[in-house]
């Protein structure tokens, strides 16, 4: 049973080259996500907006160092099967990290606190998963989980189009390059993965600037 857990969550052997272009790829996403926390907090001006930027800011850059260091050491090596689960639990932090300013500052009010705190305790589940069972037990509920709570979104859309076209925007097309990004995510064919980090970028700086410039 222990040589079946640990075969699920092994990490997948990858070329020295595409697991370069990975760990690259993921560390220019970290020293930008870096820049846009430091922007976030310069912008804003009450304490709600503090919070949520220094969350925001707080969980996009792990997410991307995260990644960095995960596709930085060898495969097969202790240190990398440990690193793959905080790669899977820095996706849950992204999902998490970029809805925070959208309860709390779209929504606003006590609901949106209240809604905020049950999507972020289905995110500590899920990383509670990821840390006890690991990555790959089961990978399908992760990649669920992935799409179920990015999507959730969906709440804000009606509202957005009313009232904040130009965020309805940014939200709604980064959400589709996430969500097309899942594709290569699940797949096994060599460079799906480097695919999977571009679509990653993108949708993060997407929703980065929607949030920067349209909710602030």
């Amino acid at each position: 049973m222990k040589k079946d857990s640990r075969k699920l969550n092994e990490p997948p052997k990858r070329s020295i080259l595409e697991e370069v272009g990975n760990a690259v790829t993921h560390g220019v996403g970290a020293l930008c996500a870096i820049a846009g926390l430091v922007l976030l907090i310069l912008k804003s001006h009450t304490s709600t907006q503090l919070f949520c930027s220094i969350v925001y800011g707080f969980c996009l850059v792990m997410m991307f160092l995260m990644s960095c260091l995960y596709h930085s050491f060898r495969w097969g090596s202790t240190v990398k099967r440990v690193w793959r689960r905080f790669d899977y639990i820095s996706i849950y932090l992204l999902i998490g990290g970029t809805f925070t300013p959208m309860w709390l500052l779209f929504w606003g009010g006590q609901l949106g606190t209240i809604l905020c705190c049950v999507q972020w305790a289905i995110i500590i589940t899920g990383i509670v998963f990821v840390a006890v069972f690991g990555p790959g037990r089961p990978k399908a509920l992760h990649i669920t989980l992935f799409i179920v709570l990015g999507w959730c979104g969906l709440i804000f859309l009606p509202r957005m189009l009313r009232e904040n076209l130009p965020l309805f925007l940014f939200t709604l097309i980064g959400g589709v390059i996430y969500t097309v990004g899942i594709i290569p995510f699940a797949m096994k064919k060599k460079g799906a993965h480097f695919l999977w980090h571009f679509f990653v970028f993108f949708g993060a700086v997407i929703h980065w600037f929607g949030i920067y410039f349209f909710l602030y």
